[in-house]
């Protein structure tokens, strides 16, 4: 596949961001959430396939675009399609572009954020994409004993395409989270640095046996946010 267009900014544009009055106006965060550029990345994406796994991949954006309607990232008005649509962008780029793998991307929240349900996604879309679904969807933030359970079944029992999903989508949730950091100051940056807390007790163990790539990119978006965080990370 060819490289997406859709680039983070260099650690020196995050740390100039961390200007002392207010972040700097930089492009990347408006190009990285603009819905037009991924599109046209996703269409491309999406041409490169075979007719039938085209077929399987707009189904299954169109029902998540359906479902997730209203919703957007925090912090913005971008819809919320655009960050399923860079997961499932990121694990081509790492090499992960099975149609199921890709399918799973698209829906990923759709159990968790919408109110459908996991018989729907098995009806709609097979037991294999229904499966991966099920393994990324986490029990509600608040509860963390539930939260603690389900990343040690997740890390002990989940199959090593539920593990390179999580990670691309918490990869993806770093930049994102990185770019809002960028663009709104102060405001977020004590969640910022909570969620990148979580990420490191969570997420990177998962990443043991998943692809080099994966793991590079995983760690750099956290490397990324690490300075607009400070010491945030701490006071979690």
């Amino acid at each position: 596949m060819p490289q997406s267009p859709l680039h983070p900014p260099t650690l020196q544009e995050a740390c100039e961001a961390l200007a002392p009055s207010a972040p700097l106006e930089l492009a990347w965060p408006t190009v990285f959430d603009a819905p037009a550029a991924v599109e046209r990345a996703w269409v491309d994406f999406a041409a490169n396939h075979p007719p039938d796994e085209r077929v399987a991949l707009r189904r299954a954006l169109a029902f998540a675009k359906a479902r997730h309607t209203d919703q957007c990232r925090r912090g913005s008005d971008t819809p919320y399609w655009v960050h399923l649509v860079r997961v499932a962008l990121e694990l081509a780029r790492w090499g992960q572009d099975s149609p199921v793998l890709g399918q799973a991307a698209l829906l990923h929240d759709v159990v968790e954020d919408t109110p459908t349900t996991h018989a729907e996604v098995l009806e709609g879309f097979g037991p294999d994409v229904a499966g991966l679904v099920e393994w990324l969807t986490a029990p509600p933030n608040g509860d963390q004993e539930a939260l603690t359970a389900y990343y040690a079944r997740l890390r002990g029992e989940g199959p090593p395409e539920a593990h390179v999903l999580k990670l691309a989508d918490r990869t993806d949730n770093l930049r994102s989270i990185q770019a809002l950091v960028m663009r709104t100051g102060d405001r977020y940056r004590r969640w910022a640095g909570q969620y990148l807390e979580a990420t490191q007790r969570q997420v990177v163990p998962l990443a043991a046996a998943a692809p080099s790539i994966a793991r590079v990119a995983l760690v750099t978006a956290m490397a990324d946010l690490a300075p607009l965080v400070g010491d945030e990370i701490t006071e979690s």
